[in-house]
Formats: structure tokens, C-alpha cells, sequence
């Protein structure tokens, strides 16, 4: 199509009043082709010229239409040219009389062309704001019309309508043409197709709220003069309820019905916090009518989401209380995200955080019926994969909010029992997920190990599924760590709670402190009570105890996820409050139940370890936890100890020590555990220790079980040890005397000195602890100070005459290892061996007949050795001591074949070397001394001190 060559004279020709509506049509398309002109330098011009003829073919030439004419089509046009329009400061001097217009278009058109008009109303208010103001109230008044209207709108279309859906009929609203309106609707109701007025449209109502909104935001004045009179209309409209059974033919109406009452809600909920006092009236309206939208709402995704938004809003006010009397409904999920799929794969988080919100402020006021639908609907929500971790993390809060209201119901008989039971399904719930969690970690872990920027095998897998379904994509590796960190976490904090309302569940509640939740029970003393004795129990039923036994099995498989020191010490806290809280007789079940699984899963995780140390200082909980764990590893795992260098093997005797070690808090307690199993753990040790080939491991236990019982005063105990004493004893000294490493030696040498036994029992082997105890002395600075503790106890309690011939055979090594260490400070046994040497009252001297052995070397560390010096001064040092060998091998034996010119030769350097040696004076030649001289000399070259009266002892240089 040509380009428009003269604006003039085709804007006069679009108003002539001779042409046809099809001519003009025509003439109108052109317009629209050529509209581009209008980024041009033209545009004045184009305006000037066409402006005053648009506004002719709307008010004057044309009417509106209500049928999908030709007529119909060139105002619609005309329109859209209109909309089209840059809203540049050429169109200023026109926006006046264009917002006139497009005022009158929206008022007595048809919806079509009333959408148009609200846009350009809508861009010249927002971009001609300043000089508009006196244009605003119009539309205002327009609004509150099509509000006003709305109930008859709604009877027009579903009402009427329903019976015939054809005859639609216009409205007696702003025009003062409707007659002429309905008679052109009249005879075009034969026409392609019907349109509503602007004034009966619910399109209209969706478009006008967004507009209303920002001119409030822009124009607060007009807020003050309008709210009052259009709030109340709004309120009405929307809690018109539409009609229960809708038509297929009506299907499109009732959409646009309630996404128009959607709009509104979101106005109005836009003006909860600014205009509170103008909202308050109608609270409970509003929010009936919110819920009634969930409930009749079409599934439309951008609906439903913009309802829930709204929801969210009123959720931030006090106007949230409308709400709770509306739980009942709200608590249906088809209420909440509808019943289609799209719906349901997109709007359940947002959905559900809602209703997480709404049931957590009224917690206090529910029933126990409607507890249990709320329990139901959370707990499958926290096991549905489809969501998200922060929604299962949301779902497992609220039902840890929802324990203490359960708990305080149970006020009778047939109350409790229903507590109770909602109570064991929450448990039910945070143990199901923690089986899953031990499911997927391994694969969290491995995948995190592989790199978290790889796709992995089950993104690849999902993806596809997720872009059919409009699911979110998969969250990165730290972020989805991190969100089973904090679920975990909630998950191990709330079975504290849980486990202490029901092992508390049929207890009177005056008996119990309700601000006791969670932390140990404070029993308070009631003289009357509803319940019969009988029937009032503390602790867990035998399948309660099924159930939180899966905390154990599952649960600490979940400790796994967290790496950090300070996080996994924290965990691992909490993992030991859970249980220190039990009843004693629950807490006994439940492990004898998961003791295996327990003990597989610490090998793999040693920090579990912990939660055991703690159990084993828990006041309430140390017996029966310690009973049932010495009796799990003395009944099956002492045979790991035969691989001590094995993983289980170091477990059990990490476990042996934490037993052991608590035995100082209560002896009287852990004797009683201990009595039947300690023989039994002699036993074993000391049939391996002569059976397996490195009985390593048994010989740690035995130290580690020697030691707890040398700090305590175990009577019964020690006197069921007394027969197995020889036989211990026998043993040990027989391992010390035959091939062992040293860290087995010091190990046996220490058992030696620790037996389990009062020293009146040990009397009768005391001259055979003789030996180790002087090995001891020689050894490292553990065993020095062992065998420092035991000898002075020996000397102290034991009387002399008996002590003496006991350690005869022996005595001369004590002494001489008690001087060995006569150390001054630093050296930390020198005070100890004096203080010894001390209280053995002169006997360290009376013992010493024998010579002591002293150390000698045959070689000195540096040999003869001379220097030679060759000019200019350089000094070379030669060994001797190859030459002296050689020589007194010459000297010494006769029948070699040597001459004896060498061997004179030989003899003459062995005297130079010695003389050297022993410093004597002058020249020692063969010529000048006999051998008595030479004997002189070498007296006489000593130290006097060091001389004998004897000269026949000199008799050792006769050979020389």
C-alpha cells in the first residue's frame, strides 16, 4: 500500500459525510500502515491534521458497537492509531482533549475498545502527570460505576445467560444513546459475533484496579474523596459468589469473573497497611471472601499465584485473624493450589508456606480432629521429593509448633490416648525422613566429591521431566547441602521434643511442668488426679519404641553430612539430648535393638563415639545405657581384638575406655554392671593372649580395665579376681620372658604392676613382681614413674622383714636403678629416687657386695692418630690405629713367617705409640731401659692417687 502523499487532504476526506463505513474503513487502515510517520519530523503536522478528524469518527460519525460490524472494526482502528501514538512533548498540546476521548470511548464502547482506552489512559496519566490531575476524578467515578454495577453484572451473564446465552442486551449506564445502542445491538445480533459494553465488562473490572493503584500512588488527595465511597463497592464485588455450576458456554465468563475478583483482592489487599482504618470494617469480609476464591477459582496458574500473594499480604497484618475461623476449608489442597497439574507442580511451596503460617498462629485454638488433618497433610508434604528442602524444613517446624498444643489436650483418658497417637505419627514422620536422608546422603557426598559444577547422572535424568512438568531446575551442590544441613538439624532438634511429650503423654499434666518441654522433666507433686493410677504411665509403648529406635538406625547416618568441627560438635550434642532424656527402661530397649547397627556405622563415622561419652555422664541415663553396652561388646566383639590393628578393634577399646573411665563417677553403680563381665573379660585376654599371634589388642584391654579398677574400691569385685590373679601373673611373666616388640614389653610390664588385687592378695607373688618392677625402673618415663609409685607403696605398707627377702635376689639392681636417677631438676624422678633411697634407711648401702659392672670400651670413639706436616705448613692427621693392629699381630704371634727385624721394627712402634699414650717423658728406646725402668716411669707418669703399693702388678709391660 502507497504511503499517505497529502495528510490533509486524507484527513478531510475520512470525516466527509458521503462515503460509506467501508470507504472510511479503507481510509483508516492507510492511516494505521502509515503510522510509522509519526517517529518522524512529520509528526506535528501528522497530527495537526488527523487528530480533530479522529475525534469526528468517534463522537460524531460512528456509535459504539456492540456486534463485530464494520463499524465496530473502523472504531476500533481509529483506537488503536490512538494508542499507537508516541507520547512525546509534540503530543502535549492534544492530550487534553485526546484523555477526553478516550474517557468517552471506555464509558459507552464495548469492552475491545474500552481495553484500548484504559492503556491510553492509563500512559497519558503517567506521562503527562502534572498537568492531569483535574482529568483523574472522571475515570475514578467510571470505576466506581463498573463496581457499582458488578452484582448486575454478574446475574446478566450467569443468570440470563444461562438460559440464553444469546441474548445479551446493553446496559442503561453513562450514555444517554442507549437506546440507539441497543437498537444498532438489535440488528446486529445476527451479525459474526456479540460484544459486551465497557460498562458490563469483567475485563474492564481486571484492567481498572492496576490504574486506580498507581493514580493513588501519584494523586494522594484523591485518596481521601474516593476510598470511603469505592472501597465498600470493591468489598461487595468481591464477595459476589458466582454460580455453583457453570455452563461450558458461560466457562470464559466465569474466568474472566474471577480473575476480575482476584484483581481486586490484590487492590485491596495493596491497601491493608497505608489505609488500615478504611480496611477494618470489612476484615472478615475480605478474608471470607479470599478463601471463597480459592475455593471457586478456575485452575489457572496466574490466578491462583496472585490469590496466594494476596493471602500473604493479609498474613503480614492483623487482618489475618478473618482468617482463622476459615482453617477448616483452607486445610482441603484442592481449596489451596486447585486440581490441575500445572497448578499443583507450581503453587504447592507458596501454598503451603501460607497455611504453615495460618495453622502456626492458631495452633493454640485447633481441635485434635482438626490437628490430624493438618498432621496428615504436612507429614505427606515433608516425604513428597517433588518439593523442595526448605518446604520439608517448613513442614517439619510447623509440626514440631504443633506438639506442645497436642500435648496439652490430653487432659482425660480417651484425650490422652488421641494425643498420644498424633504425637507417635509426628514421631512416625521425623523418623520416615530420616531413612530417606540415610538414603541420599551417601549420594549428596558422593556427587560432592565427583564436583559440584558436573552434571550428574540424576540431573540429566530429571531434567526433561522437570521442563514438562514446569519444575524447577536443580539446585546447585552447596545449596542443596546446605538445605539438608538445616532440615537435618530441625529434624534432630524436634525428636527431643517429641520423644519427652510422649514419654510424658498419659501423666497428669499438674504432675508436669508444661514449661518443661523438652528439657528434662519436672514431676510436680498432685494429691488428686482425673486418670486412674493404673492408666498414668511414664515412658515409651513397645511399638513407640520401635518407632525412635529408627532415630539411631537413621539418624546418625545423617551426622555424616557435617564436616566442620564446630557444626558436628553441635550435632552430635543434640543427638546426645535426645536420648539422655529417656526413660531408663526406653532408652535400654532401644539400643539393645540398634547396638550392631550403631556399632557398623561408628566405624565409618568414629565422632559418633561421642554421643556415647555423653549418654555414659547423663545422671539419668549412665546405668542401663553402660549395662547395655558392656554386655553388647563383651558378648560379641571381643573376638575383633585378635586384628588389634583393625578398625573395629580400635573401637571396641575406644568404647572400653569411655566405660572404664566413667567408673570414677560412680563406683558403687559400675561395680554392680561390672561384676558379671569383668572375669569373663580376664578370661578371654588371657586365653588369646597365649592363642593368637599378636595379642596386642587383648593386652590394651586388660590395661585399660586395670587401671579403672586401680582407682576405685571395688570389694566384690577384686575378690571375684583373686582366683584368676596366679593365672594372670603366669601369663604375663611367661610373654615377658619370650619374644616380644617394645611396646608389648612396656605394655606387660605395666600389667605387672597394675593387677586388679589388694596388697594383702598380692603378697604371696611379690618376690615374682620383683623383675618387672626393676624393669620398670630401667624403662620409659611412664613405667620409671609406675615403678617409682609402686616400690615406695611396697615400702611403706610392708614391714622390712618381710619386704627384705623378697626383694634380696633383686635389691642390688633396685639401688643401682634408684642412682641412676639421682638427676638434679629438670629431670622429674631425682626427688623420687632420694626420697627412696631415703625411706630404705641405709639399706641401698648394706646390698652392695658385688662389683659393680662398668662400662667399657675396647676401642676408643677416636683412635692414635698422628700429623704430619709437608711445607708450606699443611697440616695431615694419619690414623694408627691399622698400624698398631698390624703391629701387635707381628709382635705377638711367633710362628708367623715374618722376620724378626720386623719384629723388633714392630715392637719399637708399638713402644713409641705408647709412650705417647701415656705421656712419659723424653725418648723411650729398647737401648736405654730395662722393663723394671720402664715400669718406674709409667708409675711414676700417673696420678698418685691411682697407685698401688704392689710393684708386681707392673708385671704387664714384662712383654714389652
Amino acid at each position: 500500500m502507497s504511503p499517505i502523499q497529502n495528510f490533509e487532504q486524507h484527513s478531510r476526506n475520512l470525516v466527509e459525510p458521503d462515503i460509506t463505513i467501508q470507504q472510511r474503513l479503507q481510509m483508516a487502515m492507510e492511516v494505521r500502515d502509515s503510522l510509522e510517520i509519526a517517529h518522524t519530523a512529520e509528526y506535528l503536522n501528522f497530527l495537526k491534521c488527523y487528530f480533530r478528524a479522529f475525534s469526528v469518527v468517534l463522537i460524531q460519525i460512528t456509535k459504539p458497537q456492540f456486534a463485530d460490524n464494520q463499524e465496530h472494526k473502523l472504531r476500533n482502528i481509529v483506537v488503536e492509531i490512538l494508542n499507537r501514538l508516541p507520547h512525546s512533548e509534540v503530543l502535549r498540546p492534544f492530550v487534553q482533549d485526546l484523555l477526553k476521548v478516550a474517557m468517552q470511548v471506555l464509558t459507552t464502547d464495548n469492552e475491545e475498545n474500552g481495553l484500548i482506552c484504559i492503556r491510553i489512559i492509563f500512559d497519558l496519566l503517567r506521562n503527562f502527570r502534572p498537568t492531569l490531575e483535574n482529568e483523574v476524578q472522571p475515570f475514578l467515578d467510571f470505576v466506581c460505576k463498573i463496581y457499582q454495577n458488578f452484582k448486575s453484572t454478574v446475574s446478566h451473564f450467569f443468570e440470563s445467560g444461562a438460559v440464553g446465552g444469546e441474548d445479551v442486551k446493553p446496559m442503561d449506564t453513562l450514555s444517554s444513546s442507549s437506546s440507539d445502542q441497543a437498537l444498532t445491538l438489535g440488528s446486529a445480533a445476527a451479525g459474526s459475533g456479540q460484544l459486551n459494553p465497557s460498562t458490563r465488562s469483567f475485563k474492564i473490572v481486571t484492567e481498572s484496579p492496576l490504574v486506580v493503584m498507581f493514580l493513588f500512588q501519584l494523586y494522594s488527595r484523591l485518596v481521601q474523596t474516593n476510598i470511603p465511597h469505592l472501597l465498600p463497592l470493591m468489598v461487595a464485588a468481591i464477595s459476589v459468589p458466582g454460580p455453583e455450576k457453570v455452563p461450558p458456554h458461560l466457562k470464559t465468563h466465569f474466568i474472566e469473573l474471577k480473575g476480575a475478583q482476584v484483581k481486586t483482592v490484590s487492590f485491596l489487599t495493596y491497601l491493608l497497611k497505608s489505609f488500615a482504618d478504611y480496611i477494618r470494617p470489612h476484615e472478615e469480609s475480605i478474608c471470607k471472601s479470599i478463601v471463597n476464591l480459592l475455593v471457586t477459582c478456575s485452575d489457572s496458574v496466574t490466578i491462583r499465584k496472585e490469590l496466594l500473594v494476596a493471602l500473604k499480604h493479609v498474613l503480614g497484618t492483623d487482618f489475618k485473624r478473618g482468617l482463622f475461623p476459615l482453617i477448616d476449608t483452607l486445610l482441603e489442597e484442592r481449596v489451596l493450589v486447585g486440581t490441575g497439574r500445572a497448578c499443583f507442580e507450581t503453587l504447592r511451596p507458596l501454598a503451603y508456606s501460607l497455611l504453615a503460617e495460618i495453622v502456626h498462629h492458631v495452633r493454640v485454638d485447633l481441635s485434635l480432629s482438626q490437628l490430624s488433618r493438618i498432621i496428615y497433610l504436612f507429614s505427606s508434604n515433608m516425604h513428597d521429593a517433588s518439593l523442595s528442602l526448605s518446604i520439608h524444613t517448613t513442614c517439619a517446624r510447623l509440626m514440631l509448633n504443633l506438639v506442645e498444643p497436642i500435648f496439652e489436650k490430653g487432659v482425660d483418658q480417651p484425650s490422652m490416648d488421641e494425643a498420644r497417637i498424633l504425637l507417635g505419627r509426628i514421631l512416625d514422620a521425623f523418623v520416615g525422613k530420616f531413612s530417606t536422608f540415610k538414603r541420599t546422603i551417601p549420594q549428596l557426598l558422593e556427587e560432592g566429591e565427583e564436583g559440584k559444577d558436573r552434571a550428574t547422572l540424576r540431573s540429566k535424568l530429571e531434567l526433561p521431566v522437570q521442563a514438562v512438568l514446569n519444575l524447577q531446575v536443580p539446585v546447585e551442590h552447596s545449596k542443596e547441602v546446605n538445605d539438608c544441613k538445616h532440615l537435618i538439624k530441625t529434624l534432630v532438634m524436634g525428636m527431643k521434643t517429641i520423644i519427652w511429650s510422649i514419654t510424658h503423654a498419659h501423666l497428669p499434666r499438674s504432675q508436669v511442668s508444661p514449661s518443661t518441654h523438652g528439657n528434662h522433666p519436672q514431676v510436680l507433686v498432685s494429691p488428686s488426679s482425673n486418670i486412674p493410677a493404673a492408666q498414668a504411665f511414664k515412658g515409651l509403648r513397645e511399638d513407640e519404641v520401635w518407632k525412635a529406635s529408627g532415630v539411631l538406625k537413621s539418624g546418625v547416618h545423617c551426622l555424616a553430612l557435617f564436616k566442620e568441627k564446630d557444626e558436628e560438635r553441635e550435632m552430635l550434642h543434640l543427638f546426645s539430648q535426645i536420648l539422655a532424656i529417656m526413660e531408663p527402661r526406653d532408652l535400654m530397649d532401644m539400643f539393645s535393638l540398634c547396638m550392631p547397627e550403631l556399632f557398623e556405622c561408628m566405624i565409618s563415622n568414629t565422632q559418633l563415639v561421642h554421643i556415647f561419652s555423653t549418654l555414659l555422664q547423663a545422671a539419668k541415663v549412665y546405668r542401663p545405657f553402660a549395662d547395655v553396652l558392656v554386655n553388647f561388646l563383651v558378648s560379641s566383639k571381643l573376638d575383633v581384638l585378635k586384628h588389634p590393628d583393625s578398625p573395629a578393634a580400635k573401637l571396641v577399646l575406644h568404647l572400653f575406655r569411655f566405660i572404664f573411665g566413667a567408673v570414677a563417677k560412680a563406683p558403687s553403680d559400675f561395680e554392680r554392671i561390672l561384676q558379671p563381665h569383668v572375669p569373663v573379660i580376664m578370661e578371654v585376654c588371657m586365653k588369646n593372649a597365649t592363642e593368637v599371634e599378636r595379642p596386642l589388642g587383648y593386652m590394651q584391654l586388660l590395661r585399660t580395665m586395670f587401671r579403672a579398677l586401680a582407682g576405685c574400691k571395688f570389694e566384690l569385685l577384686l575378690r571375684d579376681l583373686i582366683p584368676m590373679l596366679q593365672p594372670c601373673l603366669n601369663m604375663l611373666l611367661t610373654m615377658l620372658e619370650g619374644p616380644t616388640g617394645e611396646d608389648m614389653r612396656d605394655l606387660l610390664l605395666e600389667l605387672c604392676l597394675t593387677l586388679p588385687a589388694r596388697l594383702s592378695s598380692l603378697l604371696p607373688y611379690l618376690p615374682r613382681l620383683m623383675k618387672p618392677l626393676v624393669l620398670c625402673l630401667k624403662g620409659s618415663d611412664d613405667l620409671v614413674s609406675l615403678g617409682l609409685r609402686t616400690l615406695e607403696f611396697w615400702v611403706d605398707s610392708l614391714n622390712p622383714d618381710f619386704l627384705e627377702p623378697s626383694m634380696a635376689n633383686v635389691m642390688s639392681e633396685v639401688i643401682l636403678a634408684l642412682w641412676s636417677h639421682l638427676r638434679p631438676t629438670p629431670y622429674p624422678w631425682g626427688a623420687k629416687a632420694l626420697q627412696l633411697l631415703g625411706k630404705l634407711g641405709g639399706r641401698n648401702r648394706r646390698f652392695l657386695k658385688e662389683p659393680l659392672a662398668l662400662e667399657c670400651k675396647e676401642n676408643p670413639e677416636h683412635g692414635l692418630r698422628l700429623i704430619l706436616t709437608f711445607e708450606p705448613s699443611t697440616p695431615f692427621l694419619v690414623p694408627l690405629d691399622r698400624c698398631i693392629n698390624l703391629a701387635v699381630a707381628a709382635v705377638v704371634h711367633k710362628n708367623c713367617a715374618m722376620d724378626s727385624f720386623y719384629r723388633k721394627q714392630a715392637l719399637k712402634f708399638l713402644r713409641v705409640c705408647l709412650s705417647s699414650q701415656l705421656n712419659l717423658p723424653g725418648n723411650v728406646t729398647a737401648e736405654e731401659y730395662t722393663p723394671k725402668q720402664l715400669s718406674t716411669l709409667l708409675v711414676s707418669a700417673v696420678d698418685s692417687s691411682w697407685r698401688r703399693s704392689e710393684a708386681s702388678d707392673m708385671k704387664l709391660f714384662t712383654l714389652l
